[in-house]
């Protein structure tokens, strides 16, 4: 089905078309048999739905943006709570029944969980910004796999304090 109006790239793989739960599993840096986040997805040639489950918070010492030109998290079992901003001076809680705004532009990482339960929410996704997955290092941008490319090359001190993260971002045409 050719939507000829919304020629632009898609948020799975570069055209528009439906999916429907697409399952992913991230895995965690720090403990690498343990799943981050597990997430199922439904994309349309509108919008991305993504089921979450957090299972760990972001063990990674650096805040990342999304590649989304706006996002939307609503809460719906858990709670967690985010540090905002290049240096996480702004916190925030999330409880079930409220909803995380996440736009181009908000840097941002999950800090903690309620309980070390996982926080389950459905998140919604515009169009790619262009921009991609990146972190936010001493208050630079660096893209994603440039970023994990390097800490995944570190070589193993497990004597040495760890630094932490999820294992991979997921891919996403940009």
């Amino acid at each position: 089905m050719k939507w000829g109006w919304r020629r632009s790239e898609n948020l799975v793989d570069g055209e528009w078309r439906w999916s429907f739960a697409r399952r992913q599993l991230i895995y965690d840096v720090v403990e690498p048999e343990r799943v981050y986040l597990e997430r199922w997805r439904f994309d349309t040639p509108f919008v991305s739905i993504f089921l979450h489950s957090i299972n760990l918070p972001d063990r990674d010492p650096y805040p990342h943006t999304h590649p989304f030109s706006w996002s939307r998290s609503l809460i719906v079992k858990g709670s967690y709570v985010e540090e905002r901003g290049p240096y996480g001076d702004d916190v925030r809680r999330y409880r079930p029944g409220q909803v995380n705004r996440i736009d181009a532009d908000t840097i941002h990482r999950i800090v903690s969980t309620r309980g070390d339960r996982p926080v389950w929410t459905i998140f919604a996704a515009g169009k790619p910004h262009g921009r991609g997955w990146g972190f936010v290092i001493d208050g630079n941008y660096q893209d994603h796999k440039e970023y994990l490319a390097v800490r995944n090359a570190r070589p193993d001190t497990s004597d040495a304090s760890v630094e932490t993260g999820a294992s991979e971002a997921p891919e996403y045409s940009t």
